[in-house]
């Protein structure tokens, strides 16, 4: 990856809809290169284009942050089971105390009670869970970029 594939996924972070001619201008190549460019960046697993839906619009007032701790060696079977939960967005495993974060989106606190309590604690293999609700978003943001040393 070079700086032009770099400054190319600069401007892809900020309009993902944007025309291949508009990025090219842009970079001082050619549509084809362009279109070339974001095509390997795409297959290398380095980008892609997908669209930001806020739940808020979509009436989803109850979103939450639910640390899991997990018995040893149930690690893997957890984590499948509550990735497969609709109201699962992000799943990652962590160090510390807990072992896995998962950030869920639900309608209601009734409906997060029921998730927590009967849905994600009933798992085997979890040990136990402390959530906390989301009360107020100050950034969300999809527009990390690596420094060009670390690429």
């Amino acid at each position: 990856m070079d700086e032009l594939d770099r400054r190319l996924l600069q401007l892809l972070q900020e309009d993902g809809r944007a025309p291949f001619t508009q990025l090219a201008k842009k970079v001082g190549l050619s549509e084809t290169a362009v279109r070339f460019r974001y095509k390997n960046l795409v297959e290398q697993g380095v980008a892609r284009t997908v669209s930001i839906v806020d739940p808020y619009a979509l009436d989803f007032q109850a979103p939450a942050l639910i640390n899991i701790a997990v018995e040893p060696g149930q690690l893997e079977a957890v984590a499948r089971q509550v990735a497969d939960l609709p109201e699962t967005a992000y799943l990652v495993v962590t160090l510390g105390p807990y072992d896995l974060l998962a950030e869920v989106y639900c309608r209601t606190l009734k409906h997060l009670t029921e998730l927590v309590t009967q849905r994600i604690q009933t798992i085997p293999g979890v040990r136990s869970t402390a959530t906390s609700m989301v009360a107020q978003v100050y950034k969300l943001s999809y527009r990390w970029s690596p420094s060009p040393e670390e690429t």
